[in-house]
Protein backbone atom coordinates (compact mmCIF):
# COMPACT_ATOMS: atom_id res chain seq x y z
CA UNK A 1 0.00 0.00 0.00
CA UNK A 2 1.31 3.53 -1.23
CA UNK A 3 0.90 5.98 1.17
CA UNK A 4 -1.56 9.10 0.98
CA UNK A 5 0.60 11.70 -0.22
CA UNK A 6 1.68 9.77 -3.15
CA UNK A 7 -1.42 8.07 -3.80
CA UNK A 8 -2.86 11.86 -4.26
CA UNK A 9 -0.20 12.62 -6.42
CA UNK A 10 -0.80 9.89 -8.90
CA UNK A 11 -4.59 10.22 -9.10
CA UNK A 12 -5.76 13.56 -8.87
CA UNK A 13 -5.91 14.76 -12.31
CA UNK A 14 -7.77 18.26 -11.96
CA UNK A 15 -6.67 21.28 -13.62
CA UNK A 16 -2.56 22.18 -12.48
CA UNK A 17 -2.42 18.84 -10.62
CA UNK A 18 0.65 16.40 -11.50
CA UNK A 19 -1.11 13.85 -12.80
CA UNK A 20 -3.82 16.10 -14.31
CA UNK A 21 -1.01 18.29 -16.45
CA UNK A 22 0.40 14.42 -17.43
CA UNK A 23 -2.93 13.61 -18.79
CA UNK A 24 -3.67 16.76 -20.77
CA UNK A 25 -0.61 15.79 -22.66
CA UNK A 26 -2.77 13.15 -24.59
CA UNK A 27 -5.42 12.30 -26.86
CA UNK A 28 -8.69 11.57 -24.23
CA UNK A 29 -11.75 10.05 -24.89
CA UNK A 30 -14.39 12.45 -24.59
CA UNK A 31 -17.92 11.02 -25.72
CA UNK A 32 -18.97 8.67 -28.20
CA UNK A 33 -19.35 9.78 -31.63
CA UNK A 34 -22.95 8.84 -31.50
CA UNK A 35 -24.10 10.83 -28.13
CA UNK A 36 -23.88 14.02 -30.54
CA UNK A 37 -25.49 13.27 -33.79
CA UNK A 38 -25.41 15.25 -36.43
CA UNK A 39 -28.38 18.46 -35.42
CA UNK A 40 -27.97 17.36 -32.07
CA UNK A 41 -28.40 18.79 -28.74
CA UNK A 42 -24.72 19.94 -27.19
CA UNK A 43 -23.27 17.64 -24.51
CA UNK A 44 -22.16 18.46 -20.99
CA UNK A 45 -19.19 16.49 -20.21
CA UNK A 46 -16.75 17.24 -17.33
CA UNK A 47 -12.76 15.99 -18.18
CA UNK A 48 -10.22 16.17 -15.73
CA UNK A 49 -12.69 18.38 -13.68
CA UNK A 50 -12.76 20.57 -15.97
CA UNK A 51 -16.73 21.65 -16.75
CA UNK A 52 -17.14 21.47 -20.66
CA UNK A 53 -19.44 21.39 -23.16
CA UNK A 54 -19.51 18.92 -26.62
CA UNK A 55 -20.92 19.50 -29.55
CA UNK A 56 -21.35 18.67 -33.64
CA UNK A 57 -21.05 22.18 -35.66
CA UNK A 58 -23.28 22.38 -39.03
CA UNK A 59 -20.48 20.87 -40.64
CA UNK A 60 -20.24 18.00 -38.53
CA UNK A 61 -17.00 18.98 -36.80
CA UNK A 62 -16.95 18.08 -33.05
CA UNK A 63 -16.28 21.12 -31.17
CA UNK A 64 -15.27 21.37 -27.18
CA UNK A 65 -15.74 24.41 -25.22
CA UNK A 66 -15.72 25.53 -21.64
CA UNK A 67 -19.48 25.05 -20.11
CA UNK A 68 -19.68 28.31 -18.88
CA UNK A 69 -20.55 31.53 -21.18
CA UNK A 70 -17.95 33.79 -21.09
CA UNK A 71 -20.32 36.61 -21.04
CA UNK A 72 -22.46 36.00 -17.56
CA UNK A 73 -21.92 32.42 -17.24
CA UNK A 74 -24.63 30.89 -18.47
CA UNK A 75 -24.83 27.03 -19.41
CA UNK A 76 -23.43 26.38 -22.84
CA UNK A 77 -25.06 22.61 -23.31
CA UNK A 78 -28.56 24.63 -23.59
CA UNK A 79 -27.38 26.47 -26.47
CA UNK A 80 -28.31 26.75 -30.25
CA UNK A 81 -26.70 25.48 -32.59
CA UNK A 82 -26.21 27.82 -35.96
CA UNK A 83 -24.26 30.44 -37.65
CA UNK A 84 -21.11 28.06 -37.83
CA UNK A 85 -21.02 27.17 -33.99
CA UNK A 86 -22.54 27.41 -30.42
CA UNK A 87 -25.03 30.37 -29.72
CA UNK A 88 -25.74 30.75 -25.82
CA UNK A 89 -29.58 31.08 -25.47
CA UNK A 90 -28.99 34.00 -22.47
CA UNK A 91 -27.38 36.80 -25.15
CA UNK A 92 -26.92 35.47 -28.02
CA UNK A 93 -23.06 35.05 -28.33
CA UNK A 94 -21.86 32.93 -30.82
CA UNK A 95 -18.48 30.65 -30.71
CA UNK A 96 -17.13 28.65 -33.05
CA UNK A 97 -15.03 25.51 -32.47
CA UNK A 98 -11.64 26.82 -31.66
CA UNK A 99 -13.31 29.37 -28.78
CA UNK A 100 -13.68 32.71 -31.15
CA UNK A 101 -16.90 34.96 -30.59
CA UNK A 102 -18.24 35.52 -33.87
CA UNK A 103 -20.66 37.65 -32.74
CA UNK A 104 -22.35 40.00 -29.69
CA UNK A 105 -26.00 40.84 -31.02
CA UNK A 106 -26.54 43.32 -28.16
CA UNK A 107 -23.36 45.14 -28.76
CA UNK A 108 -23.72 48.38 -31.01
CA UNK A 109 -23.10 48.40 -34.86
CA UNK A 110 -19.72 48.19 -35.62
CA UNK A 111 -18.56 47.00 -32.53
CA UNK A 112 -15.32 45.02 -32.69
CA UNK A 113 -15.59 44.02 -28.73
CA UNK A 114 -16.23 39.89 -29.57
CA UNK A 115 -12.53 39.97 -31.38
CA UNK A 116 -11.20 40.27 -27.79
CA UNK A 117 -13.36 37.26 -26.51
CA UNK A 118 -12.17 33.90 -26.47
CA UNK A 119 -13.74 30.95 -24.93
CA UNK A 120 -11.64 27.90 -23.68
CA UNK A 121 -11.56 25.59 -26.17
CA UNK A 122 -9.90 22.27 -26.79
CA UNK A 123 -9.27 20.47 -30.42
CA UNK A 124 -11.07 17.52 -30.87
CA UNK A 125 -10.82 14.57 -33.53
CA UNK A 126 -12.81 11.17 -34.31
CA UNK A 127 -11.88 7.72 -34.44
CA UNK A 128 -13.32 3.99 -34.01
CA UNK A 129 -16.68 5.95 -32.83
CA UNK A 130 -15.15 8.09 -30.14
CA UNK A 131 -14.67 11.71 -29.59
CA UNK A 132 -11.26 12.62 -28.56
CA UNK A 133 -9.80 15.86 -27.31
CA UNK A 134 -6.62 17.30 -26.46
CA UNK A 135 -6.87 19.41 -23.08
CA UNK A 136 -3.25 20.29 -23.16
CA UNK A 137 -1.04 23.09 -24.14
CA UNK A 138 0.41 23.65 -27.89
CA UNK A 139 -0.41 22.05 -30.91
CA UNK A 140 -2.01 18.73 -30.34
CA UNK A 141 0.26 15.16 -30.87
CA UNK A 142 -1.27 12.40 -33.70
CA UNK A 143 -3.31 10.23 -32.40
CA UNK A 144 -1.73 7.00 -32.33
CA UNK A 145 -2.89 4.71 -35.48
CA UNK A 146 -3.52 1.49 -32.78
CA UNK A 147 -5.50 -1.12 -34.74
CA UNK A 148 -8.60 -0.51 -32.44
CA UNK A 149 -8.66 2.87 -33.87
CA UNK A 150 -8.01 2.01 -37.41
CA UNK A 151 -10.06 -0.66 -38.28
CA UNK A 152 -12.49 -1.10 -40.22
CA UNK A 153 -16.47 0.00 -39.07
CA UNK A 154 -17.59 -3.62 -39.78
CA UNK A 155 -14.82 -4.96 -36.96
CA UNK A 156 -15.27 -1.90 -34.46
CA UNK A 157 -17.53 -1.02 -32.01
CA UNK A 158 -17.43 1.46 -29.28
CA UNK A 159 -19.54 1.72 -25.75
CA UNK A 160 -18.92 2.94 -22.25
CA UNK A 161 -19.20 2.48 -18.48
CA UNK A 162 -19.44 4.14 -15.99
CA UNK A 163 -16.67 3.74 -13.24
CA UNK A 164 -16.90 5.26 -9.35
CA UNK A 165 -12.90 5.44 -8.69
CA UNK A 166 -10.59 6.95 -10.40
CA UNK A 167 -8.63 6.08 -13.30
CA UNK A 168 -5.88 4.15 -11.71
CA UNK A 169 -7.90 2.14 -9.32
CA UNK A 170 -9.54 1.02 -13.16
CA UNK A 171 -6.48 0.48 -14.72
CA UNK A 172 -5.57 -1.65 -12.52
CA UNK A 173 -8.26 -4.46 -12.83
CA UNK A 174 -7.93 -4.19 -16.81
CA UNK A 175 -4.41 -5.62 -16.37
CA UNK A 176 -4.96 -7.83 -13.55
CA UNK A 177 -5.27 -11.27 -15.42
CA UNK A 178 -5.78 -13.21 -12.70
CA UNK A 179 -9.25 -11.68 -11.37
CA UNK A 180 -10.81 -12.99 -14.70
CA UNK A 181 -11.17 -16.54 -12.83
CA UNK A 182 -13.21 -15.05 -10.54
CA UNK A 183 -15.05 -11.74 -11.47
CA UNK A 184 -15.43 -12.20 -14.77
CA UNK A 185 -15.88 -16.27 -15.22
CA UNK A 186 -19.50 -17.45 -16.13
CA UNK A 187 -20.53 -20.77 -15.03
CA UNK A 188 -23.16 -21.39 -17.88
CA UNK A 189 -21.97 -20.36 -21.28
CA UNK A 190 -23.79 -17.65 -23.06
CA UNK A 191 -22.51 -15.98 -25.83
CA UNK A 192 -25.47 -12.99 -26.34
CA UNK A 193 -24.81 -12.28 -23.09
CA UNK A 194 -20.75 -13.10 -23.03
CA UNK A 195 -18.36 -11.41 -25.13
CA UNK A 196 -15.27 -13.78 -24.34
CA UNK A 197 -17.87 -17.08 -24.39
CA UNK A 198 -16.40 -17.72 -28.12
CA UNK A 199 -13.64 -19.75 -29.02
CA UNK A 200 -10.29 -18.25 -28.94
CA UNK A 201 -7.48 -18.37 -31.26
CA UNK A 202 -6.40 -21.39 -31.89
CA UNK A 203 -8.55 -22.84 -28.91
CA UNK A 204 -11.56 -25.37 -28.95
CA UNK A 205 -13.26 -23.72 -26.08
CA UNK A 206 -13.99 -20.74 -25.28
CA UNK A 207 -11.53 -17.59 -22.98
CA UNK A 208 -14.72 -18.06 -20.65
CA UNK A 209 -14.40 -21.64 -20.42
CA UNK A 210 -10.43 -21.67 -20.23
CA UNK A 211 -10.79 -18.95 -17.24
CA UNK A 212 -12.23 -21.73 -15.23
CA UNK A 213 -9.79 -24.43 -15.98
CA UNK A 214 -6.95 -22.64 -14.44
CA UNK A 215 -7.38 -20.26 -11.74
CA UNK A 216 -3.67 -19.70 -10.79
CA UNK A 217 -2.34 -18.69 -13.97
CA UNK A 218 2.02 -18.29 -14.56
CA UNK A 219 2.47 -14.49 -14.98
CA UNK A 220 5.29 -12.64 -16.16
CA UNK A 221 5.46 -8.98 -17.39
CA UNK A 222 7.80 -6.59 -19.48
CA UNK A 223 8.78 -3.27 -19.52
CA UNK A 224 7.89 -1.57 -23.06
CA UNK A 225 8.52 1.50 -24.55
CA UNK A 226 4.89 2.51 -24.32
CA UNK A 227 4.57 1.00 -20.98
CA UNK A 228 4.25 -2.48 -19.85
CA UNK A 229 3.69 -6.06 -21.33
CA UNK A 230 1.57 -8.73 -19.26
CA UNK A 231 1.55 -12.67 -20.21
CA UNK A 232 -0.59 -14.92 -18.21
CA UNK A 233 -0.64 -18.89 -19.40
CA UNK A 234 -3.00 -20.83 -18.11
CA UNK A 235 -3.26 -24.71 -18.63
CA UNK A 236 -6.07 -25.35 -21.12
CA UNK A 237 -5.47 -29.54 -20.96
CA UNK A 238 -3.01 -32.31 -20.76
CA UNK A 239 -0.68 -30.64 -23.89
CA UNK A 240 -2.06 -27.04 -24.45
CA UNK A 241 -1.62 -23.60 -22.71
CA UNK A 242 -4.13 -20.64 -22.89
CA UNK A 243 -2.44 -17.48 -23.55
CA UNK A 244 -3.02 -13.92 -22.84
CA UNK A 245 -1.32 -11.03 -23.57
CA UNK A 246 -2.49 -7.69 -21.95
CA UNK A 247 -0.84 -4.42 -22.71
CA UNK A 248 -0.96 -1.24 -21.02
CA UNK A 249 0.03 1.73 -23.06
CA UNK A 250 1.30 5.10 -21.22
CA UNK A 251 -0.40 6.64 -19.63
CA UNK A 252 -3.88 5.03 -19.15
CA UNK A 253 -5.18 2.70 -21.74
CA UNK A 254 -5.17 -0.88 -22.14
CA UNK A 255 -6.24 -4.10 -24.33
CA UNK A 256 -5.57 -7.86 -24.54
CA UNK A 257 -5.05 -11.03 -26.85
CA UNK A 258 -5.05 -14.03 -25.81
CA UNK A 259 -4.77 -17.46 -28.01
CA UNK A 260 -4.64 -21.20 -27.51
CA UNK A 261 -0.95 -23.74 -28.09
CA UNK A 262 0.34 -26.97 -27.94
CA UNK A 263 2.54 -27.77 -25.25
CA UNK A 264 5.74 -28.16 -25.61
CA UNK A 265 5.89 -24.27 -23.91
CA UNK A 266 9.01 -22.84 -22.51
CA UNK A 267 7.11 -19.87 -21.37
CA UNK A 268 5.27 -16.22 -22.46
CA UNK A 269 7.89 -15.34 -24.31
Amino acid sequence: MINTPDYDLLVRTGPGAPAGELMRRYWQPAALSEEIPAGGAPLPVKLFGEELVLFRDEKGKPGLLGLHCAHRGADLSYGRLEDGGLRCIYHGWLYDSTGRCLEQPGEPAGSTFHERIRQVAYPCTEAAGVVFAYLGPGAPPILPSYYFLTGPDECTFAHKYYHDCNYLQSNEGNIDPSHLSYLHHFLKEDTAAVPWSEGSNGAAVSSNTLFGRDTSPQLEADETDYGVRIFSVRNAGPTEKYLRVTNFIYPNTGNSRSCGRRSPWTGPR
